[in-house]
């Protein structure tokens, strides 16, 4: 390795750590506002900022797209909201610590995607990780397949979904078009979502159905908050990409675990048991394995 790539490297690191930095704060600030408000506003408010950030960029450097798969690319957003809806019902519900390991079980579900819809080939060391990581799965959830366990896998299943949608993007789209899709369907599903609420109720879609309630006080800081650090960190991560191999920015974005976990003992988290522990490094584990075969 060469000192011009050697330095590509050390920053595409540093940038994956501000990200997985920027994306544990935006847990915390959605963590405060599940005290007052539902997931489902908290995902809007969340895309709402984003949105704005977003437009500042594009304004700057308008988007030029070749086209060709509008269904995918609508797809990629309505599929990344319901993902962040499941995830943020999951931070509301439970500890910071077990809500992001839940979501990092995502290269999990992307490695069976690619597999079973792209047809990629799953390597002998893959389909090892994909064992070690749903054993780390059974581990965390205690066992017990509950409503909000299944909510957490299912934001590491959705949030697959995504990721292999926008492998398909890549080469027609701007990747701000594919933001900028995700942040629309992220305004316009909550939206509908919430006046919805306010004529029913329903156990089964509880992550789903939750009314408006108007902020106040230090609601609005937290909004703001959490959309500007989810708006850089998007930033930061697409950064780190750039500068460095997938499978190195693939491990470091595990750091995320890590800053969660102790941003969630500050906000009065009970530490992770050693159980929860062993299965959280399984995943991770699994994770890391499965950037080898990207």
């Amino acid at each position: 390795m060469n000192e011009t790539s050697s330095s590509d490297t050390r920053r595409g690191i540093l940038y994956m750590l501000a990200a997985s930095f920027l994306f544990a704060l935006t847990m915390v600030f959605a963590k405060l506002l599940s005290a007052s408000m539902g997931s489902v506003e908290v995902t809007f408010w969340r895309n709402g900022i984003g949105l704005i950030v977003i437009g500042m960029f594009i304004v700057r450097k308008p988007i030029q797209n070749i086209g060709g798969k509008p269904f995918t690319l609508v797809f990629r957003g309505v599929i990344g909201t319901i993902a962040l809806l499941t995830f943020f019902y999951t931070i509301g519900a439970t500890t910071l610590s077990h809500a992001i390991v839940y979501a990092k079980t995502e290269p999990i579900f992307t490695a069976l995607l690619a597999f079973f819809l792209l047809g990629e080939k799953l390597k002998s060391y893959a389909i090892i990780a994909v064992i070690v990581g749903f054993t780390g799965v059974a581990l965390l959830s205690g066992m017990t397949f509950g409503y909000l366990h299944i909510m957490g896998i299912l934001t590491g299943l959705l949030s697959a979904l995504a990721y292999t949608s926008v492998r398909s993007l890549k080469a027609y789209y701007d990747e701000r078009s594919v933001v900028l899709s995700f942040m629309i369907s992220g305004i316009l599903i909550p939206l509908i979502l919430m006046i919805t609420a306010e004529y029913t109720t329903s156990e089964l879609f509880a992550f789903a159905l939750s009314p408006f309630v108007l902020p106040s006080g230090s609601d609005w800081l937290w909004i703001a908050l959490m959309g500007v650090a989810a708006a850089y960190g998007q930033i930061y991560m697409t950064r780190a990409y750039f500068y460095a191999k997938a499978g190195i920015v693939s491990t470091v974005s595990y750091s995320v675990v890590l800053f969660a976990t102790l941003f969630g003992v500050m906000l009065g988290d009970i530490p992770p048991t050693p159980t929860v522990i062993a299965g959280g490094a399984m995943i991770v584990l699994s994770g890391i394995l499965l950037s080898r075969q990207k």
